[in-house]
């Protein structure tokens, strides 16, 4: 039996199937008593969200959140599953709109697993050789700028692939993006495949459809996804999107090595002309006869109806705190009258107590919903203007009315060794590290503001720090007498806004954990005294070189025979730093 809400409150963008949740208890009772290999047991628990820690029996249960799109109940639901189920106390918004728990007992995950079905909520090839959560922008539906609406869309795309045969054991996962605009806020190019919005004038008619990225990805092997097709009309998105996905799936080639199994190889082996060639050889095959009808999966409704516009009365014109929020945080909708709100969260970690007090403000303020991120913070959308103040007034109460959304100090990271098995550093010590180093620095700069920097506890780049325009990923070196310290490779140059895209590149070599505050320090000091006026930062780094600027922080990585001791324990640690790595069940 298939449950679909469409009550806005309860909303279920995965449908809910109850004999999912006997079939979770049935496993785990099977594993417990040495029914089930562990093999067979984690490929089972993957595809429900649940993921193997560094810690010994304790998991990371990952919520599939497709487009971001929460209502004020399932906050509430995430609320409840943080207090009763997370040793931890919080739940964690990931860089794919995801929300995790950590530390979370095997037997606890069905009990989770009930409470999310109760609210709508899925953890459904959440992991796994899957296709994985589709991301969006923040702003679809309301943005300015968007050619038209691709949540339905994604919706559609999200319907008819879940729980599909020939998805769940693909040779890798697949990771899709949804944007409704140029702008692309949900960087096709990074992804295996990615939906642009087009209007195209078609036989004396405009339709709408998307141009079609496919092969994207990060990792040891950065790739940009490459369009694929420039203009497919809405009507047959998910056909090609299937052909895609057939002819990934049977590529044997990528079976032989894990390592090298996501889509961006193929397309790198075969190139993107016979790649094309055979998906369309693909959509010639019997099952491609039929058209398939979007409308058939789609949930139009996803929203309730928005309560009457509040015009601007001018509370809070005095605050000069909130009326730093209001800049940096604050968005006009395309609907007059109402704007989005974002809320930072620091390394995107939210309380139970904050989760449940945003479930109340979504209903007060935000007409009943929001939207997770993928940097890692909310959206509000549909505030009426008038009420702003109020607003965030409550997020302050709250401690979540951080101005700086999306700006240098909001910084992203992945987990890292707090509890990925692939982990080499403590990214989210790092964040924390850096955010009080900036904290003592001059940012009225705008064009220093703007920046983002992103931290990865390991190569794979769950933190995106491919994107940042300073990145790191986790990294280890030796001191002379061969003991273990933690440390990061540098990356600059990274873009992924208003439609431009570029990897960032690598700048010198490995820089000692706790010396990579000062690293930035140096950075920002460089840039300001030697950029040309107006010169933003990815444009000076192409101008000096990556090089250049590895040589400004190249007297940070020596490590002296006496060196502080602080350099051999990582952020937040109290034993010495050595690498532990454990096998990888979501790697590359």
């Amino acid at each position: 039996m298939t449950i679909e809400t469409t009550d806005v409150d309860t909303l279920s963008i995965v449908p809910i199937v109850p004999e999912e949740l006997t079939e979770l208890e049935g496993e785990i009772g099977a594993f417990r008593r040495g029914e089930r290999a562990a093999a067979q047991f984690q490929s089972f628990r993957l595809r429900q969200g649940i993921y193997g820690q560094r810690q010994a029996d304790a998991h990371m249960y990952r919520v599939k959140i497709p487009g971001g799109i929460l209502t004020a109940a399932q906050l509430e639901a995430l609320g409840d599953i943080a207090r009763d189920y997370a040793p931890l106390g919080k739940g964690h918004i990931t860089t794919r709109e995801n929300v995790q728990y950590h530390h979370v007992p095997l037997e606890d995950t069905a009990r989770v697993m009930r409470r999310l079905n109760q609210a709508g909520l899925s953890s459904r090839e959440a992991c796994g050789n899957t296709v994985r959560n589709v991301v969006t922008c923040p702003l679809a539906g309301v943005c300015r700028d968007e050619v038209f609406d691709v949540v339905p869309y994604l919706t559609a795309f999200v319907r008819y692939f879940v729980r599909k045969p020939f998805t769940q054991n693909m040779p890798r996962k697949f990771k899709p993006s949804f944007s409704p605009c140029a702008s692309d806020c949900a960087v096709a190019p990074f992804h295996d495949i990615g939906f642009v919005a087009q209007v195209r004038e078609v036989d004396g008619e405009l339709r709408q459809g998307f141009r079609i990225h496919v092969g994207g990805g990060s990792s040891i092997m950065p790739r940009a996804a490459k369009p694929l097709y420039d203009f497919v009309p809405v009507e047959e998105y998910l056909r090609v999107s299937e052909a895609i996905l057939r002819v990934f799936n049977k590529a044997d080639m990528l079976r032989k090595n894990r390592m090298m199994a996501r889509i961006k190889v193929l397309i790198d082996r075969i190139g993107l002309d016979a790649f094309r060639e055979q998906v369309e050889a693909e959509l010639r095959e019997p099952w491609a006869a039929e058209p398939i009808d979007p409308t058939r999966w789609m949930l139009r409704r996803y929203e309730p109806t928005p309560p009457p516009a509040v015009a601007a009365n001018g509370l809070g014109h005095d605050d000069a705190a909130f009326q730093r929020w209001r800049q940096t945080n604050v968005v006009p909708q395309r609907q007059p009258g109402y704007a989005a709100a974002y809320v930072t969260v620091p390394l995107g970690d939210l309380s139970a107590a904050q989760f449940h007090g945003l479930a109340a403000l979504t209903r007060r303020y935000a007409n009943g919903q929001a939207r997770a991120t993928v940097e890692q913070n909310l959206a509000l959308r549909w505030v009426p203007e008038g009420k702003l103040y109020d607003l965030w007034r409550e997020l302050v109460a709250l401690d979540l009315g951080e101005a700086g959304a999306q700006e240098i100090t909001d910084i992203t990271s992945c987990p890292g060794t707090d509890s990925c098995k692939l982990g080499i550093t403590s990214s989210m010590g790092l964040n924390r590290a850096l955010r009080r180093a900036l904290d003592g620095e001059d940012l009225s700069d705008p064009l220093v503001r703007k920046l983002h920097i992103k931290i990865s506890g390991c190569p794979n780049g769950c933190g995106r720090h491919h994107l940042g325009n300073i990145g790191f990923h986790g990294a280890a070196v030796k001191s002379p007498d061969g003991r273990q310290v933690p440390a990061y490779e540098l990356f600059v140059g990274g873009e992924y806004e208003g439609g431009r895209f570029h990897f960032a590149e690598r700048a010198g070599e490995k820089i000692p954990a706790h010396r990579v505050p000062e690293a930035v320090r140096r950075i920002l000091a460089h840039y300001r005294a030697e950029r040309l006026p107006g010169e933003e930062f990815n444009a000076f780094v192409q101008r000096v070189g990556p090089a250049a600027i590895g040589q400004l922080v190249a007297g940070l990585r020596p490590i002296e025979a006496e060196a502080a001791a602080d350099l051999f324990v990582d952020f937040d640690r109290s034993a010495a730093y050595r690498v532990e790595r454990g096998e990888g069940e979501c790697a590359v």
